[in-house]
């Protein structure tokens, strides 16, 4: 990967990879990503997503034809990584930006999430994924999406052990809209082998917060680790402050239940 390695490649969103609320999920946007870096890079260098750092500014709807602007940030194979930053955009709007560091080398350790600044503590959340077969990709390497999807699960699932379902948040006029993830992937993994996804809330904003999520082989190794960052709105998309009975029943985590 060269400073000329830059190019725009216009690419369109399929129905089949957005959520319940009619937009683009978040796990979608790798496939976009790594679609576009096949097709701008060429001849394609062997990469493996190792860190991505994706802001959501607005949501992408279905077969829509996202322009996606691929440039390299100037690092060639530092450390064994290359990074590279994607623009998406949409009618001269920007609707995400994207920075991916590829392992180039299959000796180069693993990236870590920067150190938190402020923790507020909360307690975690932990559930047990066995990794199958469709979550590893042809080079064997675990999917970003397929660990996405687990950590979105995640929230679901706490939510819902504290009593807070998806209707019950309708019903108090209350979503969370994705604004960003940091996500590192690391150690590798086998077909059948057990993880232990932990999640717990680390920030608290007024109309914000995050979540950090770590799934762990059985011998403490972490595989995948996420900082995710949601907005708080209502059923109109105007921001508001979460529920608090909600926030306080998370916060105390699994821990608390019953």
């Amino acid at each position: 990967m060269t400073s000329d390695s830059a190019g725009r490649v216009r690419l369109r969103t399929r129905w089949d990879d957005c959520d319940r609320f009619g937009h683009v999920n978040n796990a979608a946007y790798l496939a976009l990503i790594r679609e576009a870096t096949d097709r701008v890079l060429q001849p394609r260098p062997v990469l493996e997503l190792a860190q991505i750092d994706i802001e959501f500014r607005r949501p992408l709807l279905p077969n829509a034809d996202v322009d996606i602007d691929v440039e390299d940030e100037g690092e060639r194979e530092r450390d064994g990584f290359v990074a590279t930053r994607y623009t998406f955009s949409l009618d001269g709007q920007t609707h995400a930006i994207a920075t991916v560091h590829w392992r180039v080398d299959a000796r180069a350790p693993a990236r870590s999430l920067a150190p938190l600044e402020r923790d507020l503590g909360g307690r975690p959340f932990t559930w047990s994924q066995q990794i199958r077969s469709f979550e590893l990709g042809p080079d064997g390497a675990l999917r970003p999406s397929a660990v996405l999807q687990w950590f979105e699960y995640a929230v679901y699932r706490a939510a819902e052990l504290v009593g807070w379902t998806p209707s019950r948040m309708r019903d108090a006029d209350f979503v969370t809209f994705q604004i960003g993830h940091a996500l590192v992937i690391g150690a590798r993994v086998e077909t059948g082998d057990q993880l232990a996804i932990v999640s717990r809330i680390v920030e608290l904003r007024r109309v914000s917060g995050t979540w950090h999520h770590e799934a762990r082989r059985s011998d403490g190794i972490v595989v995948a680790a996420d900082r995710s960052r949601g907005a708080f709105l209502d059923l109109l998309g105007n921001v508001r402050r979460p529920p608090q009975e909600m926030i306080a029943s998370l916060l105390g985590g699994e821990t608390r239940r019953g």
